[in-house]
């Protein structure tokens, strides 16, 4: 077990032995959640050197896992009650119709620091490095005099750096390691393996269903608590001579459904709707081939439930996060961003999970509140609801722009948000573009998807008039000439690769020789996880390798 007296990741200071016992006596903070756990000690950090101007805002940007874009009260969700969530919408902003360009865990995150699409960037596919170094949010912000801070997932590839987070808590085993993860926190205080220990599993037979199952440790141990808890501590520990920019990254509501109560019972599953797009094939067995489709209504319901409760459990750990803030009077000098990385299909068109160009995969939540000082706050901060498309990769250009942070113009493939918000933007893009395998350019009225492997085939969906995707148009002779256009336009997207943009002082991502441990080595160290029960034997979710 590593220690926890240690300094955060990008410090190389070696101290004294009498400084260190300094520290190390001022340090004794106990974690809130984990008791056993010690928060590091914080030695004086290294300041990049920063151009003289008016004080940035400090940047919290939360991001969960795989959350469907209108699984919030505030979204018109009839059964989930997201109310910290609706009041960052109601003081902030909403953007309606919000994609990512890669429906994905590793690629869109990188598109979401980057702002380039993920076959310019080339993160493909999860644990699918960049095809070249990438110049990075976190990077740009620590170069601009931000100290920068990860409490979750990040699921970069190698995932052995600390990519500009001075400090790195992470949800599994990512990162330098020199901070605790949540396996080690909850292996020390519940035993071997307590991460994934089931007291309840209804279907452990099922391919999908088997994700489902009730933990017998409390609620306050949950991964989604201790993230929190980190993130809370760092508020608590850091250089308050410096700007933040703090990534809260929940795997939560991702699979597996594990549950601690009270959000295990929180849900009845046989009360839970199914999707209007759901049907059951009478022809076809109950039980799941896989994990992305799903023929049990059951199963569906079931899960459904629980992913909901997810959510809450979600929603209650940004009240708990914004709370302190308020109460440690950031809140008004915060730059905030919600969104997540992809969506889960929920059982429409019988599938789960995401990975697919549908709205329940490609589709996020995207809010944005700026700081009460900032000349923008009477346009951000005023509840409204933008209806207008945007894009992932729109997020980093708006974020350096409220920050007053200065990017280049070329490299960048997404649109700072500021003049959308306040209406000065006729010209808005209004469409999307998304690929995994296959790829769709989504326009406000139109989604044309396109699947290039084997034969090649194509699907068109009016979204005013078929919302759920249920009728594809792509023999309608009417529809020829959209189809086209749609088509013309996705090729080109493809062959626009611009290069990775050039800012003074910031130096792309993975640096030369910077890469993860040998194959072999990474294998031993799952190995050696499994043995002590932190990931299951297919590699699970408790860890970026293997994530559905």
């Amino acid at each position: 077990m590593r220690s926890n007296q240690i300094p955060p990741c990008a410090s190389r200071t070696l101290l004294k032995r009498r400084d260190f016992l300094k520290l190390a006596g001022a340090a004794a903070l106990v974690f809130p959640r984990l008791g056993e756990s010690v928060a590091p000690a914080v030695p004086a950090l290294d300041k990049p050197a920063v151009p003289a101007g008016p004080a940035r805002p400090n940047i919290l940007f939360i991001m969960v896992d795989e959350m469907k874009w209108n699984v919030m009260s505030c979204a018109g969700h009839a059964l989930v009650k997201t109310p910290h969530l609706d009041r960052l919408a109601r003081e902030g902003t909403r953007f309606a119709t919000a994609y990512t360009v890669a429906p994905i865990c590793t690629p869109s995150r990188y598109s979401f620091f980057t702002g380039r699409y993920a076959h310019v960037h080339g993160a493909i596919d999860n644990n699918t490095p960049p095809r070249e170094p990438q110049v990075l949010l976190p990077a740009i912000l620590h170069q601009q005099g931000y100290q920068t801070a990860l409490s979750g997932k990040l699921h970069f590839i190698p995932e052995n750096l600390a990519y500009h987070f001075d400090y790195f808590w992470s949800f599994a085993g990512e990162g330098p390691h020199r901070l605790p993860t949540w396996p080690e926190d909850v292996e020390k205080k519940h035993g071997a393996g307590a991460g994934r220990k089931l007291t309840v599993q209804p279907f452990p037979a099922d391919p999908l269903g088997r994700g489902l199952g009730r933990l017998a440790y409390p609620k306050e141990d949950a991964q989604t608590f201790w993230i929190t808890d980190r993130a809370v501590d760092f508020l608590g520990q850091r250089d308050k001579t410096r700007p933040f920019f703090l990534f809260v990254s929940y795997l939560d509501p991702h699979s597996p459904s594990h549950l601690c109560e009270p959000y295990w019972t929180m849900f009845d599953a046989g009360k839970m709707p199914l999707p209007s797009s759901f049907k059951q094939d009478p022809n076809q067995p109950l039980q799941s081939a896989g994990t992305h489709h799903v023929n049990d209504p059951g199963i569906v319901k079931a899960m459904t439930a629980a992913y909901l409760a997810k959510v809450t459990m979600v929603d209650d750990n940004i009240g708990r996060l914004l709370g302190h803030m308020r109460d440690q009077g950031l809140a008004d000098n915060t730059l905030i961003v919600f969104t997540a990385d992809h969506g889960n299909m929920l059982g429409d068109l019988n599938r789960w999970f995401k990975g697919v160009m549908y709205e329940g995969s490609a589709r996020i939540p995207l809010l944005m509140k700026v700081p009460a000082a900032s000349p923008q706050a009477a346009q951000f901060n005023r509840g409204a609801v933008v209806n207008e498309i945007v894009e992932n990769i729109d997020v980093m250009p708006t974020l350096c722009e409220l920050a007053g942070v200065p990017l280049p113009k070329q490299g960048i493939q997404g649109r700072s948000l500021t003049a959308l918000v306040a209406g000065q933007e006729p010209g808005w893009k209004n469409r999307a573009f998304a690929e995994r395998n296959s790829r769709m350019i989504r326009t406000r009225q139109y989604k044309l998807i396109h699947e290039p492997r084997g034969a090649g085939s194509y699907e068109l969906y009016d979204l005013i008039n078929d919302p759920l995707e249920m009728h594809n148009l792509i023999d309608d002779p009417a529809r020829a000439a959209v189809v086209k256009d749609l088509a013309a336009q996705l090729e080109a997207w493809q062959k626009d690769l611009p290069p990775v943009p050039v800012i003074a002082g910031v130096a792309p991502e993975p640096a030369p020789g910077k890469a993860s441990p040998a194959k072999k080595e990474l294998k031993k160290e799952q190995r050696a996880k499994q043995r002590r029960g932190a990931v299951p034997a297919d590699g699970g979710s408790t860890a970026p390798k293997g994530i559905p």
